[in-house]
Parts: structure tokens; C-alpha cells; sequence
């Protein structure tokens, strides 16, 4: 599954479409969201972060840039280099505690990838693995107890600068500028992506690095074929035009299936706001902006004429099956890591072809600024021990879990031991056996993982594919001001003032609600949860100093 649906519940509900776009100040940040913020900012922008050493052991086929765009291998490496030579651990017991997007996989005693990772590693690695779905309630109750994990995924939290201050280690001295160098993998990771682990001063976290460009516009190839029309629609206008024909009621088919999914393409259509919109230290929410009400017109009107799915408001839509079946034409946003998913889940389906789409703007004449994402899934938190010994034993293991592309340690952590977990091809593709997509199912990524690159096993061209589709869309980005700081606003009342907002919005867009009532609802989600969550932005931004 992909990740874009972390804590669906509350964060897909936003304007944004998803974490990292909705401007709720993503997973981590600076500032206590409340009275401290200005101290707090003050101290956080004297961190030193960890010096930047990228790998350089690998050559990609495609590079990867400045704007964010990710690296790209046609073919996965012959010949495997090893990032870590010594084995991280000495017997520790170590436990982790992530969500997870499949069946949990059988125990070391009945997985042979896990116990051999556990010898990797040399640590007893047991992990507490949670449906996505149900995390965030998971990590509130481990956190009023009084027994934590060694290493947490941290989801966004009420009072997050307080909590990590009392309850998780502070890590700047062990990884703090050049101090990284003894953990060459996790110095792999980007400086504007440890950024956001810090808080109260310190380094917190080890960041989960994703794509800066967070999603990709998925459309059915092979459907747009069969209907003559292009994949790519020059405006909005083409775009109606378009999903007409792609749509038949009477064979169950339509061009869109999720309603917010086709919000997050007509936003960016309609040059809205990535989240938030900052001018002279002053913010403006997407929610009130001409860009959103047009925004939720135009789906208005696309609902009118019959091109989005009737269950699109359901909760229980289910956009990937229905994408996957041929249901739907375009799954209009989606993880960009979803590629390898959406090959694998058809690969047995001769006629599928998987594309993707760029937005261009509403009058059709260039392309449509893309909404940045952090490059940040979540991070992890280390539980505070009385031997700073078993913090390093930590940091080690975490080490070995962001090794690179193309390395032995990420070549099994991914795939597992040849001719057991994974196959490899006459072109050199590995591929997961039954057992290997079993066994290999334990969630290490959200503890630990590498930058994200692009490679699709066995399909040389979806490198080029991808990495064109990327250069096209990120030549003009919009990014969002808010990453990286802190609202507690956000992290306690905005996702029942939004679903408020949301759920209103829905009738609106049904025909329930008179357009017009779109400025009360507004007023009130501003109320609620909006300019509280302004103003703890604001002081950051000013006290920061950033425009």
C-alpha cells in the first residue's frame, strides 16, 4: 500500500490531500506551538545539523538534483558493495514499535529472513507492528504508559516539543555536524530533512527520507487508448472533455474514483496555495483562498456530469482496486512510490498499461506548479537510556537499516537471501517469491530506510519513464512555508475542525448545500482550529525571521 495513506484519517481529510501537503507543519518542527515558540525558534536555528555526505559508491543512470528530483537505475547493480563492515551489535535485545501496510510477517523462529537479519544486525530486533489505520491511537496509549520501545515512529503528536523533551533522547551529540561520520549511511540523508527532527535545540529523530515530489498523477494508459484521447489534458476544459469519454455508467466505468484525490489535481490546476500561502511573514490558508472555492465548484460541476464514481464520498472507496480493475480511468494523486505497486498487483493483466499525468494549468497554456512535499515520511524517536552505549548501539543498527541502493545490507533488507526470498532474472532483476513478500513484510523502512530512488525490477524503461515524468512536473514547484514548524493547534484540533469543514464541503459539492454556505463553513474551520493554527505559524515565521 502506499504511504500517501499514513494516517489517512486525519491528514487526507486537508486541503493538501496528504501529510506532507496538507500545511499542518508535517511531522516535526520547531516551536512548542504555544507561549515558547519564540525561545524555541531562537534555539533551534543554532543546530548545528549533521554534515551532508552523499553516497557515492553507485553511479545512477539518471542523476538526481538540486530540485528534487530522485535518482533513477534502469537495472538493479551486479556488483554489491557494502556500506557497514562491522556488525552493528553486540546480542542486544532491541524493540521497535511502527505501523504497517500488510499482514505481519511469522516470527523469526518461522522466518528465515528475519533471523538472518537479526545475525546482521547482531541484536535481537522485535518490533510491535500496527495497522497504519489504527497508529495513532497505538502511540497514544504507549506513550501514557510507562514501558516504550527503543525506536517509535512519530506520527504528529499533541504537545510533541514537551514529550520528546521528557520521554525520547536527544541525539545532536552523537550525530551533530561531523559527529555523523560514524553513521555513513544516515548521513546519506538530506540537511533539509533533519531539519525537521529538530525541536527544543536538539536533534530528535532519525528521519524516514521520501521524494520530494510526493505524487504522481496515475492514469489507466491503456484505458485513455481505447477512448483516443490524450493523457494529457491541457486545461480544464480538455480535462472535462476527457473524462467524458473515458466514462461509461452502463459498463461501470468513470474517469475519477476518489473525490479528494481529484481535489488535489484540480488544486494544483487552479494554482492554489501548497497548504499554505506566506507573504511578509503573514500566512493565508488554501481554504481561503478564490483558488479553493473555484476548486470545489469545478468538482461540482465534474460530479454534475457524472464522470467521478457515485461512491466517491463513501469512506470505504476503495480507489486502488478500482483503478486496478479498470473501474477508473485516473487515480489523480497518489504516492509516487505506488508505481512498483500498481505493476506488481497487475502483472498477471496482459492489457494494463500504467501512465502518468501532468497537470497543466486552467487555461491549458503551460504546466501547473507542483505541490512540494518535505521529503519526509515520519521520523524516528529514541526512547531516553541510562547507557548512552545502547543509544550508539541504536544509532548503529539504524545505520545499517538506511544502507543505500544497491548495497548488500539494502539488497536484503528488500529482498531477502537468493533462491528463498527473491529470484534473480537473466537481466539481473530480483524479484520477491511468495515466501519472500511474507517474510520481508516487516516494517524496518519506518524506522529506518535510504533515499528514496526510483527502479522498477525487470522494466528498464519505467526508469526513463519516471524520471522524465519527474524533470516535466518539478521544472516549477510550489512548496509549502510551514514544514518544518511546529503547531499544537494542529496536532490537537484540526483534524475535527477539517472534518467538519470537509464534511460540509461534500454536500456542497452534492448539490446538498447551497455553494455559498462554502464561507461559513470556512469561517468556521478559522474559528475552530485555523487562525489559532496561523498565528503559532506566524511567530515562528517571524521570529525566524523567514519570508
Amino acid at each position: 500500500m502506499s504511504e500517501i495513506a499514513f494516517n489517512r484519517r486525519t491528514l487526507l481529510r486537508g486541503a493538501g490531500g496528504a501529510a506532507i501537503l496538507l500545511g499542518s507543519g508535517a511531522l516535526a518542527g520547531c516551536g512548542s506551538g504555544g507561549g515558547n515558540n519564540v525561545n524555541s525558534v531562537q534555539t533551534n536555528s543554532k543546530i548545528v545539523l549533521p554534515t551532508y555526505i552523499p553516497y557515492t559508491g553507485l553511479t545512477p543512470d539518471f542523476p538526481a538534483t538540486e530540485a528534487g528530483i530522485d535518482p533513477a537505475f534502469r537495472n538493479y547493480p551486479k556488483q554489491l558493495s557494502r556500506s557497514v563492515t562491522e556488525i552493528p551489535a553486540k546480542g542486544e535485545s532491541l524493540v521497535g514499535l511502527s505501523n504497517i501496510y500488510l499482514p505481519a510477517p511469522p516470527t523469526p523462529d518461522g522466518n528465515s529472513w528475519w533471523a538472518g537479519l537479526n545475525k546482521r544486525l547482531g541484536a535481537n530486533l522485535s518490533m510491535q507492528m500496527v495497522p497504519a489505520a489504527d497508529y495513532a491511537q497505538k502511540f497514544a496509549t504507549t506513550i501514557a504508559g510507562n514501558d516504550l520501545p527503543d525506536m517509535i515512529q512519530m506520527p504528529q503528536a499533541p504537545n510533541m516539543p514537551d514529550l520528546l523533551a521528557k520521554r525520547f533522547a536527544r541525539l545532536d551529540d552523537h550525530l551533530s555536524g561531523d559527529a555523523i561520520k560514524d553513521y555513513p549511511n544516515l548521513a546519506n540523508i538530506q540537511s533539509a530533512q533533519w531539519k525537521q527532527t529538530v525541536f527544543n535545540g536538539g536533534i530528535y529523530g532519525i528521519p524516514i527520507p521520501r521524494s520530494r515530489v510526493l505524487f504522481y498523477s496515475f492514469i489507466r494508459q491503456d484505458l485513455f487508448e481505447k477512448a483516443g484521447v490524450s493523457s494529457e489534458p491541457k486545461g480544464r476544459e480538455e480535462l472535462l472533455e476527457s473524462a467524458k469519454a473515458l466514462t461509461n455508467a452502463k459498463e461501470r466505468r468513470w474517469a475519477f474514483g476518489s473525490w479528494e484525490h481529484l481535489r488535489l489535481y484540480l488544486l494544483t490546476q487552479n494554482e492554489a496555495p501548497n497548504g499554505w500561502d506566506e507573504e511578509g511573514g503573514k500566512l493565508t490558508h488554501v481554504y481561503e483562498t478564490e483558488q479553493y472555492k473555484q476548486t470545489i465548484n469545478d468538482i461540482a460541476e465534474f460530479w454534475k456530469a457524472g464522470v467521478i464514481h457515485p461512491d466517491s464520498f463513501s469512506a470505504t472507496l476503495q480507489p486502488k482496486a478500482l483503478f486496478n480493475a479498470g473501474t477508473i480511468a485516473i487515480n489523480a494523486v497518489d504516492g509516487m512510490t505506488a508505481w512498483s505497486q500498481y505493476i506488481t498487483d497487475n502483472s498477471s493483466n496482459p492489457d494494463f498499461k500504467l501512465g502518468v499525468m501532468p497537470i497543466y494549468t486552467r487555461v491549458g497554456r503551460s504546466l501547473a506548479p507542483w505541490q512540494l512535499g518535505s521529503g519526509l515520511y515520519s521520523f524516528t524517536g529514541l526512547k531516553k537510556q541510562d547507557d548512552p552505549n545502547k543509544i550508539k548501539t541504536i544509532l548503529r543498527v539504524l545505520n545499517w537499516l538506511a544502507a543505500p541502493f544497491g548495497t548488500e545490507e539494502y539488497t536484503y533488507a528488500k529482498f531477502g537471501q537468493e533462491g528463498v526470498d527473491h529470484t534473480i532474472s537473466a537481466n539481473g532483476s530480483l524479484s520477491l517469491t511468495k515466501q519472500g513478500i511474507t517474510n520481508t513484510a516487516l516494517p524496518i523502512r519506518y524506522l529506518a530506510d535510504a533515499p528514496i530512488t526510483v527502479y522498477q525490477p525487470g522494466r528498464p524503461d519505467d526508469a526513463d519513464i519516471q524520471y522524465t515524468y519527474q524533470k516535466k512536473i518539478m521544472a516549477k514547484t510550489i512548496s509549502n512555508p510551514t514544514v518544518g514548524l511546529y503547531s499544537n493547534t494542529a496536532a490537537t484540533k484540526n483534524a475535527g475542525a477539517d472534518k467538519t469543514m470537509v464534511d460540509g464541503v461534500k454536500e456542497v459539492i452534492q448539490g446538498r448545500k447551497p455553494m455559498s454556505s462554502l464561507d461559513e463553513l470556512i469561517k468556521k474551520w478559522r474559528t475552530d482550529a485555523g487562525d489559532a493554527m496561523r498565528g503559532e505559524y506566524e511567530e515562528q515565521l517571524q521570529t525566524a525571521g523567514t519570508k
